[in-house]
């Protein structure tokens, strides 16, 4: 197995996805105008961006599941071209409606990174798993970056529809190195079993359980602050408020994708611990925007935030590949998936919540609590996660496949195919 082959084929994958997928974003308010619309286009926007998440989270589990079964390979490849499938689409909608239904169709075919890091963590040795996943973070963080830029240029080129086009190509590419440019080898598991039992065995998992639990709190708190920051940034700078915003964001990006690499480093028996530490420093830094009163301060704490989100980005996605067996790591990461894409619907929610109802700057409060209940959450069951060892993780889910197993035998002979 050349896992190191996949671990640089499927970071770049992931470079150019991420590149396709945030290239796009920043200009989502102004295609809705550009489609006509003239009310509510904040409104719009902001339901643009949760049907996307709602309809990712009902289908990841689904996608994981079919992952374990069929090989992640194939999942890249579906899940890449069904979003460039999407975009094209998209460049040609005639209004804002056609443009929300796709944008929910988008979620329902999408998964490439999930898929990648899954594919990654399944045929990574144990040891070097820091590594590897550290180094997919890396792209995801550096694609984050460039995808902004990229898609300034392309607008200013071909104009926001053509962004949506280049998005497509983008996406194409990255679908045919990740099916054809990396290898594994596929061994489905004997039984047949439903998407919701493959979901239960993983949330039977108490070490799962856990960091399903803080992932979603990390989700929704990083996120509270998206529809407040750019505001509050607007309040306390009076030119170039665009291109200041613009910075300020993308030096979250720039931090992580330098922290990720050095996180890898940790030793892995230190992870549940560097997790607890990250996430008690990331509520304080989020908390501690509050009180900025210039743009150099809220960027510098924007910069250190950035390497805590490594850190958490990093072990988090390492401990959920060793507390489940390598052949049910597409469910685990599904089900992971689900959960996130609910925080990442809860979260601006929220965050709109309270900076409309008790300031801006009460969202930075929110969001410094749910990181800070997070890492709390984790010394709460640090034991359950570092007793997880590589040669042990993911005994106790492969107990409850054992005896769903057992079930389904004892039901009679396993369907000729899988039921979802």
């Amino acid at each position: 197995m050349h896992w190191r082959r996949n671990v640089w084929v499927l970071s770049a994958g992931t470079l150019i996805a991420q590149i396709a997928f945030s290239l796009t974003m920043p200009f989502l308010p102004m295609y809705l105008s550009e489609l006509g619309l003239t009310r509510n286009i904040s409104l719009w926007s902001g339901l643009m961006f949760s049907i996307n998440f709602l309809t990712f989270g009902v289908m990841a589990p689904i996608w994981g599941s079919l992952s374990d079964r069929y090989g992640k390979r194939i999942m890249l490849m579906r899940s890449g071209l069904g979003i460039a499938a999407t975009y094209v689409l998209m460049g040609v909608a005639r209004n804002h409606i056609q443009l929300f239904v796709l944008r929910g169709a988008n979620g329902l075919v999408s998964g490439y990174i999930p898929a990648a890091i899954s594919l990654v963590a399944t045929t990574t040795p144990e040891d070097d798993l820091g590594f590897a996943l550290g180094m997919v973070q890396t792209a995801n963080a550096v694609g984050l970056i460039c995808g902004p830029v990229v898609g300034g240029a392309v607008a200013q080129l071909a104009g926001i529809r053509g962004t949506f086009f280049f998005a497509a190509a983008l996406l194409a590419v990255a679908s045919f190195l990740g099916f054809f440019m990396t290898s594994e080898n596929v061994t489905p598991s004997m039984m047949r079993s439903t998407v919701m039992t493959d979901v239960r065995s993983a949330l039977e998992n108490p070490a799962l359980r856990v960091l399903y639990a803080v992932l979603f709190l990390v989700q929704a708190g990083t996120l509270a602050i998206q529809p407040t920051l750019p505001l509050f940034i607007s309040e306390m700078v009076r030119s170039n408020v665009e291109m200041i915003t613009g910075i300020i964001f993308s030096l979250v990006g720039i931090s992580t994708a330098i922290g990720a690499p050095l996180v890898s480093r940790v030793p892995h028996a230190k992870y549940p611990a560097t997790l607890e530490g990250a996430l008690i420093i990331a509520g304080i830094l989020t908390a501690l925007q509050a009180f900025t009163r210039s743009a150099l301060t809220l960027g510098l704490i924007r910069f250190l935030f950035g390497f805590v989100n490594a850190a958490i980005s990093v072990t988090a996605n390492v401990l959920v590949a060793y507390a489940s067996p390598k052949d049910a790591r597409g469910r685990a990461y599904g089900v992971l998936n689900s959960v996130t894409a609910v925080g990442a619907v809860v979260g601006p929610l929220l965050g709109g919540f309270l900076g409309e109802r008790f300031g801006l700057a009460s969202s930075f409060y929110g969001s410094g609590a749910l990181l800070g209940i997070a890492g709390i959450l984790v010394a709460s069951g640090c034991s359950i996660i570092a007793a997880r060892s590589p040669g042990e993780c993911g005994d106790e889910l492969r107990v409850h496949e054992d005896v769903i197993a057992e079930e389904v035998s004892e039901d009679g002979p396993a369907p000729s195919g899988p039921r979802i």
